[in-house]
């Protein structure tokens, strides 16, 4: 327990010094729960971020996929029947497909 809360001090303490927190909780890990500890925690840390990487990247190709082609494409064709251009319908339709994605979600 004095560990924890050595942990925790020094990581208030030292927020800036990210090199040095990262080598302290390193150390703490595998103080407590050996090497076997320290891979569990890397494997868990790489799943996390590998997580949020494909969610990250599936969220950007459905906005590409369902906001940003059909918006350029209802833009297109919405100028040869009104009479607006391209820049002041562009927001419209953005925002209409932006609320069908989030309805779609």
């Amino acid at each position: 327990m004095d560990v924890t809360n050595e942990l925790i001090r020094q990581a208030s303490t030292q927020m800036g010094d990210s090199g040095n927190f990262l080598t302290q909780i390193k150390l703490f890990i595998e103080g407590q729960f050996g090497t076997p500890g320290l891979i569990a925690a890397g494997l868990l840390l790489a799943g996390i971020i590998g997580l949020i990487l494909s969610k990250t990247l599936k969220l950007s190709f459905d906005v590409v996929r369902y906001v940003a082609v059909p918006s350029v494409a209802v833009t297109f064709i919405a100028t040869y029947f009104l009479p607006f251009s391209f820049v002041y319908i562009l927001p419209v339709t953005v925002a209409f497909f932006s609320i069908v994605l989030i309805a779609r979600g």
